[in-house]
């Protein structure tokens, strides 16, 4: 059966955070909650992250228009860095631009990129939180975007599985402190819950290729 690379989202629910935006593409793909981040990167960046088949340009049509997602691995970056560029067109014919930083990892047989922004300088983005996309490419071109669901973290948090930030009130934020090597962990203890599909987009090839 064919992939429709359509816009999928969850149920919509507006958020202040602007990076509640999945990649910040401008368009009303508003995601329920806030999204999951973290302190720390899943792990740091290296050789064992890169993988090849992510880099390049991705589309899917949305509600409002086109989306075009670009990730290409910056000039003297270090291995399994990438730099991403989303942009969105909308029924009006304005758009937006949006620039993500950050670097792959890899857990088991399992593909991760770890993101920062939108931000406007990827030389500054030190000390600023990370997202987690965890991604999945088909043989026939089609890449499968997941966001972490917050409602999972926030037990994880809660439980004392995972470490995370709490609020005054001693409710768990989705906010995660723990290391890299319990991110790792917690990953690979996923039971099926822990992420939720967000979006579904197919390569789109130059011409002559």
């Amino acid at each position: 059966m064919a992939v429709n690379p359509d816009l999928e989202t969850a149920p919509r629910r507006r958020s202040p955070w602007r990076a509640a935006r999945w990649l910040g593409i401008g368009l009303a793909l508003l995601l329920a909650g806030c999204l999951v981040d973290s302190k720390n990167p899943i792990a740091p960046p290296g050789p064992d992250g890169i993988d090849p088949e992510i880099l390049g340009t991705w589309g899917a049509t949305g509600d409002d228009g086109p989306i075009f997602v670009h990730v290409f691995q910056p000039k003297d970056g270090v291995p399994g860095a990438v730099e991403v560029i989303a942009v969105g067109f909308e029924k009006d014919r304005s758009g937006s631009v949006d620039r993500y930083c950050g670097h792959l990892s890899r857990v088991q047989k399992h593909h991760f990129i770890n993101l920062v922004g939108p931000v406007e300088d990827c030389a500054k983005i030190a000390g600023e939180p990370y997202f987690f996309v965890a991604y999945d490419i088909s043989l026939d071109g089609v890449l499968t975007v997941n966001l972490m669901r917050e409602e999972t973290v926030k037990k994880a948090i809660e439980s004392g599985k995972l470490a995370g930030e709490k609020d005054t009130t001693g409710a768990a934020t989705a906010h995660i402190t723990a290391d890299s090597d319990a991110i790792r962990a917690f990953l690979l203890g996923d039971t099926g819950d822990l992420w939720e599909r967000t979006l579904t987009l197919r390569r789109v090839k130059a011409p002559g290729q």
